[in-house]
């Protein structure tokens, strides 16, 4: 049976959708390379959504999702993000559909990966800020939460969780590397590995025409409000290490914790006062992306995969990163042979601090666009969402009911 076949008799992919930023471009990914084939659901009742304005989105219950799964209308669904909410979705699908998870980090990391981080993931400055502030008490005790859900993960103690993962079939992080950390940490979590990622690089980042390196001083710092960016230690590294002198520190906090943000603006304005300037709100795209043609060097100081959007964009814009050596995408840039550079040896190292501020080469601004187009130009991501398709479409399950089986 052809693909376009199975595609007529099974039924349609179902998504399974957050208001988010990234859905209608990975929605636009699917149609564009199967359409009519595609049924978005965002769990909940009707409500207005911020970010999501595809017109085919439709609301549904959690019985009425399950229902649609039973039925000859589903083919296979597709989780973009795996929320807490939606763990209690898994058991409804029936055993002969595929379930895809296409992880975003923050719900992976903290289920699967918290035994690479037996520490956590602030650095001592950022956690002690969140201990010891007092309009962030309430913090303490999400980070006594995050502890003890690493031990319980660390030690297959949550059983129901583990058992929950495994309906998953295919399991697909923002890059390769977290699935090995994800297998190799977690025994019990053995779907199959498929690549896919949201946007390209012509539509999403940077559009088709590529600005040439000019001198842009702006340092950009982080891409969120989450504490994980781990910004006061950036903050007191560039203060002391680095001349800034005639540029401005750009820093995105449009979304994550709010108390977190309003403490980081505090330090950022005490640090360097009108250099200092916080995104609080959220802009479109294309002024977001045209704000970061200012910025010349980036620093992001997480220590897992994070803001991978945000680098790919300044490495085809010709920027030069700066990131913590220990994160997995700061190693699996280095391997593809990108030039990108070490937070900790900038620190340690005076020699590098003092071309730190010097703009990249042409040569190594070459190599940093070829590796970005490699991962996710439009060519490749629509073979990659086609793929995905013709797996979701597949008759054959047999060699998925045979793993769980095992």
């Amino acid at each position: 049976m052809s693909l376009k076949q199975a595609q007529s008799v099974r039924g349609k992919i179902v998504h399974i959708i957050i208001d988010d930023k990234f859905i209608d471009m990975a929605l636009r990914q699917f149609d564009e390379a199967s359409p009519n084939n595609n049924f978005p659901i965002l769990i909940g009742s009707p409500r207005r959504l911020l970010y999501v304005k595809n017109q085919d989105v439709k609301f549904s219950s959690i019985k009425q999702a399950a229902e649609l799964f039973r039925s000859n209308e589903c083919a296979a669904v597709i989780f973009h993000s795996l929320e807490d909410g939606f763990l209690p979705i898994l058991k409804f699908i029936p055993i002969e559909k595929k379930v895809f998870w296409l992880g975003w980090g923050y719900d992976y990391y903290d289920r699967l990966l918290a035994g690479a981080y037996p520490d956590g993931l602030l650095l001592p400055e950022t956690k002690k800020m969140m201990q010891m502030t007092s309009p962030l008490r309430r913090m303490r005790s999400l980070l006594s939460s995050y502890k003890n859900n690493i031990k319980n993960i660390i030690l297959n103690k949550n059983k129901n969780l583990c058992q929950i993962l495994s309906r998953v079939d295919y399991f697909s992080p923002v890059l390769d590397v977290e699935y090995g950390m994800a297998r190799e940490l977690n025994s019990w979590f053995k779907p199959k590995y498929i690549s896919w990622n949201y946007g390209t690089v012509e539509d999403d980042l940077v559009g088709p025409d590529v600005a040439t390196i000019s001198v842009r001083n702006n340092i950009l710092v982080g891409n969120s409000a989450a504490p994980e960016n781990n910004h006061l230690e950036i903050f007191h590294a560039l203060k002391k290490n680095i001349d800034i002198s005639g540029r401005k520190i750009i820093v995105p906090l449009s979304y994550g914790n709010n108390l977190y943000r309003d403490r980081v603006v505090e330090v950022g304005r005490q640090m360097f006062g009108k250099q200092f300037v916080p995104l609080i709100d959220f802009i479109p795209k294309d002024e977001y992306i045209t704000l970061l043609d200012s910025c010349g060097y980036v620093f992001m100081n997480h220590l897992r995969q994070q803001a991978m959007g945000n680098i790919f964009i300044m490495m085809m814009k010709g920027a030069k990163i700066f990131m913590n050596s220990n994160s997995p995408a700061y190693k699996w840039l280095l391997e593809k042979g990108a030039v990108v550079n070490s937070i900790d040896a900038l620190i340690k190292d005076p020699a590098l601090r003092l071309h730190a501020m010097s703009p990249i080469s042409s040569e190594a601004n070459a190599i940093n666009i070829a590796i970005t187009m490699n991962h996710c130009g439009r060519d490749v991501q629509r073979e990659k969402t086609r793929k995905l398709i013709e797996i979701a479409f597949s008759k054959s399950n047999l060699d998925l009911q045979k793993r769980r089986d095992a």
